[in-house]
Formats: structure tokens, C-alpha cells, sequence
């Protein structure tokens, strides 16, 4: 009924070793699988993550519906044997019976009779092994074969980790050693995925959004920080794996930056709070972001102030040229140190608290925590423009931190003087937003006007219009300190 895996590409100059240690356990089983997996013309399954296969399984064809969960790395799963015949179509009949499943598939098809067909074909092998691990039972395939639609055709060479019977938490821990030997990084594209990405002639997953989070009664701040991780880590792990797998754009970034300052922001706020929350994943994750960084600088930059600049009328509309540009971030998620670091991270948001009789009640910390914040962003009302730099970027990231957190526990408090609170605290993040990237490019431009003596006119431009953002954010600063905080 569930299916809890986690996946992971080999890197090419591990695979020759992988491949000889994998197969030579004695206790490794070896099986073809072809798999053929089917839609509607207009792929309303596909639209909804839910995946229709048929795979023949030694000499038995099985008939398995996937459909997702929060989690990329659980999923709901039905299987339903066919026998030896291969069959001729793909009959939705047997799910009948089954309430989940027919309402799985009634959404997914809107209630209408579609007729099924082959969208496109795996072909394998498939080797396996059953470990046991503490109270666990894993099973570790390693696959490797292709993907076909048409004359098309796309590599399949992957290991996959399913959680049999056990706890995730040993799940992850099983799987560390394997990072650690082979450089394993972790993917969320399921084989149904790739396989519709190539049935639509597509090389990019789509950016990962953030999803609101819908805090389930949590007790105390162990459960919150967990629920917020798990939320975070369901935004952050598809970027992540559109940009490791090197087909990503600007957006992917972005999203995986978001996801990293939201789930830093969490650690920061809650963390001390917490006697499972390991210190250093804050440090560890600002690092990441940091790498990711100037990257994404640049991709804001040319999307933002180009066009200003050349409304503006400069005699320069490009970004000079950088260092910077040339990392390879792609390299960053691959790396073991952060695949490591995610799996610490997903291991955490599954552990169970540690009973502490000490704890601090719920409510009492998310005021305290929230007022602090409050209160550092109000004292520097009526005197922005008076701060240095360092102070003016500490203001952004508060506020930052401030609506970060309000979004994660806004279901605990009153809906409507959360509303309230929020319009008054997004507009002050968007101009200090917009004024963090005018000091960005006053940056990026001051070391290059040697070489271009018109960057000048960029200069005095950024200067007119970093003093106009500085009033208005003066005003959105005064307009926030006369907010009513709703935890009050």
C-alpha cells in the first residue's frame, strides 16, 4: 500500500566499481524487467505524479498503480498480479474494489472513460539484494537498462533503496556508508517521470514551488521543527535534483535557495529548542547557500536591473564579467558532503522526540521567539538610512526570518490577524529585497570601472536609486513598527 525508497545516480567514474562489488554478494538476485506504462491521450495521470505500469517480473506480469505522497520518498503503491499472459491492454476494473485507488484514479481522470495507451517502455535488469539492518529490512536494486518511446531511448543505471519493514531513520542510516564509498547523489525523478519527460521531448523536471505548510497539532517544538523540515526538504530535494542531473535553469536555483533560507531560518528560530537538532546543520546550510549564491545573484540581476537600466537608457546593459560564473553548482549536489547532509536532515524530520520534562510549552516559544524579531526589526524605524551596510543586510534577513516563520506557524494562530500582520511585512521584505540587489550590482560594477570608464553612469543611476528605495523602506519600516503583532 506504501512504498518508501530513496534513489540514487552513480557517478561514471564510480561505476565500474559499484557494478563488480554489487554483483559478486552471493546472495544477489538477478531479474529482467520490462515495463510498459500507460495514460490517457492527454496524460491526465501524468499530471497528477500518478504512474500506470505493467512489468513483467520473472515469468508473472503485474499491474502496479503508483500515486504520490508529501514525502518524494514514500508513495502509495497498489500491485495486482496478471498471470503469464502478456496482456493486451490496460484494464482499470481491478480497482474497483479498492476505495483509495478508485478515488486516486477518479480525480486523476475526472470521472471520464479515457482509453488508455502505451506512452513508453523500460526495458532491464534488475539486480537485487535483501539487507538487514538493526530492525530493518532494505532492499538495495540496482537497475540498469533504458527508457524507449518511439526511437527514442534514454540510460537507466541507478540504485534504489526500499525500506521493506522497519523505520526510515535506519533506512538512512544504511544507505550512508554506500554514499560515502561510491559518491551515490540523491534524484526524486521516479522512472515514470523520466519517462513521460521523454513522451513530451522534455530534458527539465519542472521548479519545485513551496507548498504552504499545514502544521498537524504538533506538541511541542521537536514535532514543529520535524513538520518544517519535512515541508522544506519536499522543496528543496526536486531543484536539487533538476540541478545535480545538470538540466536546470534560473528558476531551479532560486527555489533551491528559498528552500535552503527557509529551512536555515526554522533551524535558527527552534533549533536550541530542540536536543536532536545538530548545531551544525545551520553553518552547514548557509555554506550551500553561499555557494549558490552569486549564481543566483547574477540570474536576478539579469532579470531585474537590465531592464532598468536599459529603460534608463545606460550605455552598458550587460553584467561584467565575474569568477564566480564559472562553478559548476551542479557539482555542489552531487557532492557527498551535501547528499549527506539531506539525509541527516530527512533523517531528522522522521525521528521521534526525546521525552524531556524541561521542555517549554509550545505557544510560549513561538511568542517569544516571534516577538524578539519583532522587536529588532521595529528599533531600526526611522533610522534605516543612518545604518551601515552590515546593519542594513542584517534588517533584510530578519525580516526574512520574520515571515519565514509566521508562514510556518500561521495555522496556529488566529487566520485573519495573521493576514493582517503579513501585509504590512511583505512589502518592507520586497523594497529591502530590491535594495539588496542595487548593493549586489554597485558591487559587481565598482570593480570594473577601470576597465569600462561608462560604468560610471551605472553607478550614479544605482546610487539615485538606492536613496529612493532607502525612503521607501523607511516608510514600510514605520508602517510595520505600528502593527498589531497577532500572538500578542
Amino acid at each position: 500500500m506504501s512504498e518508501i525508497e530513496l534513489k540514487f545516480q552513480i557517478p561514471h567514474n564510480y561505476r565500474a566499481a559499484f557494478e563488480i562489488a554489487f554483483k559478486k554478494n552471493k546472495l544477489v538476485q538477478q531479474q529482467r524487467l520490462w515495463a510498459k506504462y500507460y495514460d490517457s491521450p492527454d496524460q491526465h495521470l501524468a499530471k497528477q505524479r500518478i504512474a500506470l505500469r505493467q512489468r513483467l517480473e520473472g515469468d508473472i506480469w503485474r499491474q502496479t498503480l503508483k500515486a504520490p505522497s508529501p514525502q518524494h520518498y514514500e508513495r502509495f503503491e497498489l500491485e495486482h498480479e496478471l498471470g503469464h499472459d502478456a496482456p493486451e491492454l490496460c484494464d482499470l476494473a481491478c480497482y474497483e474494489n479498492h476505495k483509495q485507488a478508485r478515488k486516486i484514479l477518479k480525480k486523476a481522470l475526472d470521472g471520464s472513460e479515457v482509453n488508455l495507451t502505451l506512452q513508453f517502455e523500460t526495458d532491464g535488469l534488475r539486480y537485487s539484494q535483501l539487507a538487514h539492518y538493526k530492525n530493518s529490512q532494505i532492499e538495495v536494486a540496482f537497475d540498469l537498462g533504458e527508457i524507449r518511446q518511439g526511437k527514442n531511448s534514454i540510460e537507466i543505471y541507478e540504485v534504489e533503496f526500499e525500506l521493506k519493514q522497519g523505520e526510515i531513520v535506519d533506512l538512512i542510516a544504511y544507505i550512508q556508508p554506500w554514499i560515502k564509498k561510491y559518491h551515490l547523489w540523491l534524484d526524486t525523478r521516479s522512472k515514470s517521470q523520466r519517462g513521460n519527460m521523454l513522451y513530451n521531448n522534455e530534458t527539465m523536471i519542472p521548479v519545485q514551488q513551496q507548498s504552504a505548510l499545514q502544521l498537524q497539532h504538533p506538541e511541542n517544538i521537536h514535532e514543529l521543527l520535524t513538520q518544517i523540515t519535512q515541508n522544506c526538504l519536499a522543496h528543496l530535494l526536486p531543484n536539487a535534483t533538476a540541478i545535480a542531473s545538470q538540466d536546470y535553469a534560473s528558476g531551479h536555483v532560486h527555489q533551491a535557495r528559498v528552500a535552503i533560507r527557509r529551512l536555515r531560518s526554522a533551524l535558527k528560530i527552534f533549533a536550541e529548542y530542540d536536543a536532536l537538532a545538530n548545531h551544525n546543520w545551520e553553518s552547514q546550510l548557509a555554506t550551500l547557500f553561499q555557494q549558490l549564491g552569486s549564481t543566483r545573484d547574477q540570474d536576478a540581476l539579469r532579470e531585474s536591473l537590465i531592464p532598468q537600466l536599459e529603460n534608463a537608457g545606460s550605455p552598458i546593459t550587460e553584467l561584467p564579467p565575474t569568477a564566480s560564473e564559472n562553478i559548476a553548482i551542479d557539482a555542489i549536489f552531487r557532492s557527498p558532503s551535501t547528499t549527506l547532509l539531506l539525509l541527516q536532515l530527512m533523517s531528522f524530520a522522521h525521528s521521534a522526540a526525546v521525552t524531556d520534562a524541561e521542555s517549554k510549552p509550545l505557544k510560549k516559544v513561538l511568542r517569544k521567539r516571534l516577538q524578539k524579531l519583532h522587536q529588532q526589526i521595529c528599533d531600526d524605524a526611522g533610522h534605516f538610512q543612518t545604518l551601515d551596510v552590515d546593519s542594513k543586510h542584517r534588517t533584510r534577513k530578519r525580516v526574512k526570518r520574520l515571515r519565514y516563520t509566521v508562514e510556518f506557524v500561521s495555522n496556529l494562530f488566529a487566520e485573519d490577524d495573521v493576514k493582517t500582520y503579513l501585509k504590512t511585512l511583505k512589502p518592507l521584505q520586497e523594497t529591502l529585497g530590491h535594495f539588496n540587489d542595487l548593493m549586489v550590482a554597485q558591487g559587481l560594477f565598482e570593480s570594473h570601472t577601470q576597465a569600462e570608464p561608462k560604468t560610471w553612469f551605472v553607478l550614479g543611476w544605482i546610487a539615485s536609486e538606492e536613496r529612493h528605495i532607502s525612503i521607501q523602506i523607511e516608510q514600510d519600516l514605520q508602517q510595520f513598527a505600528e502593527s498589531q503583532p497577532f500572538w500578542s
